[in-house]
């Protein structure tokens, strides 16, 4: 079995099945495209009026493009032809195609998740820049809205390996750390200077184009960690428990892949007779395991525990509860680094400011989940994985409450200091007002500004007597004025 098999869980860049790469009637590479489901892709509007034979006009395009899916040798390209039409718009918004295939694919779609939070988001995407026929990948760092009504996601390159360029547009932006597609390249600055890219994120793509919602999964929450590996349950016997059973008897990868396109957002997913499928060991490869990287909990239903699939399927069991374990543990890291952030930014709160806000001090919340991430580790490979499923999903629970914790107590610290920063905008945008109007040598004003400023330069900050300093300038500049 290749090493991808042995752990089929574990996500990479160059895993993704649902990446396409789209040719016109004469050859020519337009440009990268999403698979969403078997016979639909996304891509962009610009990159289908480059194909050979489009024609302007109607309320959708006329022309026939190739989908050719990457690294997938045994699915065969196929043609396919627009179905939902957002062409850019005079000020460069929109910009999207969504494509049918004539022949529907053996491989799973794309999950589409709406990022809540983009900014500093580490993000990846495959596109065929010339000469690379093949495609690349190219990593970038989101920097939040922008663009045309600012519709945009902002993404500036990273500072080694390849960057995003002409030949990604339609790309999928892929979250390095769930997984997930949150948006689609859609243009470069051409000049030598910038390196900036941008692409469009998921909600607006559902503005545009409508037909796309029954792809988007759950939002990805704003800085918490989340699993992102799901959960095999083996059963034995003729009872399978699950949101949605399907019955693997007779059937191929193939044919299940296409049962799968669209799993259920919750709930689990149950595969009955998987023994008496055709060729057990590729659904586990080509139906399985993808559902499990996205997060799915899949009950796994055998006749006999000594079958060679249900060896192999145990198999996979701990290797998910690993990687799960291991997921885990970089979210205790995250909690540990949130809190020493938290932590010190409170202390400096508390130190700049008089009267002292209250803020007391955060307890340590990842250092209470240091043990139980040993014990979990040490039992992946001899404790029961049910047993050890449900124990980990408790300390899961409790991993997200302490960063929501952490999240609170970054709001409190925000509130902390959101007087100080409305009195220095006041001050601000009044002297502003006081330039324009030709008084900034009038000594009066100058005297009651510098006062004011001083005292929220202050350190500690006298905060009532700095609010009294700024609204005695305030009041003067209003009179002026």
């Amino acid at each position: 079995m290749s090493i991808e098999a042995e752990h089929p869980f574990r996500r990479s860049p160059d895993a993704d099945p649902w990446r396409v790469r789209l040719r016109d009637r004469d050859g020519n590479i337009l440009g990268a495209g999403i698979a969403l489901a078997p016979d639909a892709v996304l891509t962009c509007a610009h990159v289908i009026t480059r194909a050979a034979g489009y024609t302007a006009g109607g309320d959708v395009p006329d022309v026939t493009v190739t989908v050719e899916w990457v690294g997938q040798r045994d699915t065969p390209s196929t043609s396919a032809r627009v179905d939902g039409w957002a062409p850019t718009l005079p000020g460069g918004g929109a910009d999207i195609a969504l494509l049918r295939t004539t022949e529907p694919s053996d491989r799973p779609g794309a999950e589409l998740r709406r990022l809540r939070c983009p900014r500093d988001r580490r993000v990846h995407a495959f596109g065929f820049p010339p000469p690379h026929d093949f495609g690349v990948s190219a990593s970038a760092t989101l920097a939040g809205r922008g663009g045309p009504e600012g519709e945009w996601l902002q993404l500036d390159p990273s500072e080694n390996g390849d960057r995003i360029r002409k030949g990604f547009s339609g790309a999928g932006v892929v979250d390095d750390r769930t997984g997930a597609v949150v948006g689609m390249v859609v243009t470069t600055f051409q000049d030598n200077e910038s390196r900036l890219a941008w692409g469009i994120p998921v909600d607006v793509l559902q503005q545009h184009v409508p037909a796309i919602a029954e792809w988007i999964g759950p939002d990805v929450l704003c800085g918490n960690w989340e699993p992102v590996i799901g959960v095999i349950i083996i059963v034995y016997g003729n009872v399978v428990q699950a949101t949605q059973v399907v019955d693997a008897s007779g059937r191929s990868a193939a044919e299940l892949s296409r049962v799968m396109s669209t799993p259920p957002a919750t709930g689990s997913v149950g595969f009955a007779g998987l023994e008496h499928a055709e060729h057990p060991e590729e659904v586990l490869d080509d139906v399985v395991a993808p559902l499990v990287r996205r997060g799915a909990t899949v009950v796994l239903q055998f006749a006999d525990e000594s079958s060679p699939s249900a060896q192999l399927a145990r198999q996979w069991q701990r290797n998910a509860l690993q990687d799960r374990v291991d997921a885990f543990g970089e979210g205790v890291a995250q909690l540990a680094e949130q809190e020493l952030l938290a932590g010190r930014r409170r202390r400096r709160i508390r130190n700049r400011f008089t009267p002292q806000p209250q803020l007391p001090d955060l307890p340590a919340l990842a250092a209470e989940l240091e043990l139980p991430l040993a014990v979990l580790r040490s039992g992946v490979r001899d404790q029961d994985p049910a047993r050890l499923a449900r124990a980990l999903r408790n300390y899961e629970r409790r991993l997200v409450a302490g960063l929501n914790a952490v999240n609170q107590a970054n709001e409190e610290n925000d509130a902390a200091v959101m007087l100080h920063e409305r009195l220095r905008g006041l001050l601000i945008s009044y002297n502003a007002k006081t330039v324009q109007h030709g008084l900034m040598e009038d000594e009066r004003l100058s005297e009651l500004f510098r006062d004011a400023r001083l005292a929220l330069d202050a350190d500690p900050c006298d905060l009532e007597a700095a609010r009294r300093l700024v609204e005695d300038y305030v009041a003067e500049a209003r009179r002026r004025t």
